[in-house]
C-alpha cells in the first residue's frame, strides 16, 4: 500500500510539472505575439526592458534590442529590430511530501527565451549617380535695365522697348545627372538641355540692323496680336544640391544654388497681326545677341515640386551694340532632380 502511495504521489507531481510547463510555453506564445503588435505600432531603436509580470515565481522581461542593418534574402537593405521575451521560473526540484511547495522552495530556475525578429525598413540605398530623363522648367521671364527697372529699356534710343510681364521662359532637360557626395543629402546635379526665351513686346516694334550692323528699334504702324524676340541656348546647370529631411522619413526639402551656363543656337522676332486675314512674320537674326552667357540658378522645393529662379548679371545683347538688358526668370520644375 505505501508503495502504491508513492507511486501516486509523484504521478501527481509529475502531472503538476506538465501543466505549469504547458502554462508557461502558452505564456510565451501570447507574449510574442502581444510585442509583435506593440512593435508594429512603436518604432523606437533604444534599448528597452520591460517587466511584464514579475511574482515570486514567474518573471516575464520583454527586452528591446538595438535595430540592425542587414541585407534580406531579396537582396534588399532593410532595418530589423529583434525582441527578446525573457521568462525566469523558479521552482525546487525535490516536492515536499505534503505536495505543497513555500516561498523559500524557489531556488531553482528555468530561464525561457525567445526572439522575435522582424523588418522596420527598406532602406533605400542612395546611387553614386541618379540619371533623370526629360525634365521641364516652366515659368515667366523678364528683363531688367540697369537702373534695376523690369519691363523696360530706358537708355538710349531703346525706350520703346518695353517687355510684357507674359513672357515665357520654358526649358526641356534632356537628361540631368546628380552624383552623390554625402549619403545621398549632398549631390552635385549637372545635365543639358534646350533653354527657350520669349520676350513678349508691349509696343508695335521691331527690332532691325542698319547698313552699319547696329541695332535698332523701330516703331510700326502695325497693331500685332503676337510681337515677341525668342532666343534657344543649349543649357548646361551646374548646382549643389541638399535634401533635407527629417529621420527615417520620405518626406523632404530640396535646395539648390550654382551657375547655368548658355550657348546661343537661335534667334527670331515672330510677329502676328490682321490685315484683312491674318499675316505673320518670322525674321531670324542674331539681333547683336550675345553668344554665351553665364548666370546664377536656385531652386527651392518639396519632394518633386520644385520652384525655380535664374538671373543672367550681363546684358542679352552686346555691350554697345544694344539695349543694357538682363534676364530674370522663375517658375516650376516638373520633373524629378
Amino acid at each position: 500500500m505505501l508503495l502504491q502511495a508513492c507511486n501516486l504521489l509523484k504521478t501527481e507531481t509529475i502531472k503538476k510539472e506538465l501543466t505549469v510547463k504547458k502554462r508557461i510555453n502558452t505564456l510565451a506564445a501570447f507574449l510574442l505575439i502581444f510585442s509583435g503588435a506593440i512593435v508594429a505600432q512603436v518604432d523606437s531603436f533604444e534599448l528597452k526592458e520591460d517587466v511584464i509580470i514579475d511574482t515570486k515565481g514567474v518573471k516575464v522581461i520583454v527586452k528591446e534590442k538595438t535595430s540592425e542593418i542587414k541585407t534580406n534574402e531579396a537582396g534588399d537593405t532593410v532595418r530589423t529590430k529583434t525582441e527578446t521575451i525573457e521568462i525566469t521560473t523558479s521552482r525546487d526540484e525535490d516536492v515536499p511530501e505534503d505536495g505543497k511547495e513555500s516561498d523559500d522552495d524557489f531556488d531553482v530556475k528555468k530561464i525561457i527565451k525567445e526572439e522575435l525578429t522582424h523588418e522596420v525598413e527598406k532602406i533605400e540605398e542612395p546611387k553614386f549617380i541618379e540619371t533623370n530623363w526629360n525634365n521641364f522648367h516652366l515659368g515667366l521671364n523678364n528683363l531688367i535695365n540697369s537702373g534695376g527697372e523690369l519691363d523696360v529699356a530706358t537708355e538710349g534710343d531703346f525706350s520703346s522697348l518695353e517687355v510684357a510681364p507674359s513672357s515665357v521662359n520654358f526649358t526641356w532637360d534632356i537628361v540631368t545627372q546628380a552624383i552623390n557626395l554625402y549619403r545621398g543629402k549632398v549631390r552635385l546635379v549637372y545635365g543639358i538641355g534646350i533653354d527657350y526665351n520669349n520676350y513678349r513686346f508691349k509696343n508695335n516694334v521691331s527690332l532691325i540692323k542698319n547698313a552699319d550692323k547696329e541695332l535698332e528699334v523701330t516703331e510700326d504702324a502695325v497693331n500685332y496680336d503676337k510681337n515677341k524676340l525668342v532666343v534657344q541656348h543649349i543649357n548646361v546647370p551646374l548646382l549643389i544640391n541638399f535634401k533635407i529631411a527629417p529621420k527615417n522619413s520620405n518626406d523632404y526639402l530640396h535646395i539648390s544654388g550654382g551657375a547655368n551656363f548658355g550657348y546661343r543656337i537661335g534667334s527670331h522676332m515672330k510677329q502676328k497681326w490682321n490685315d484683312n486675314g491674318k499675316k505673320k512674320n518670322k525674321a531670324e537674326d542674331d539681333y547683336n545677341l550675345e553668344q554665351f552667357r553665364v548666370g546664377y540658378e536656385m531652386q527651392f522645393g518639396y519632394k518633386n515640386i520644385v520652384l525655380y529662379g535664374r538671373y543672367f548679371p550681363e546684358s542679352i545683347f552686346k555691350a554697345n551694340e544694344g539695349p543694357n538688358l538682363r534676364t530674370v526668370s522663375a517658375g516650376i520644375l516638373i520633373g524629378k532632380i
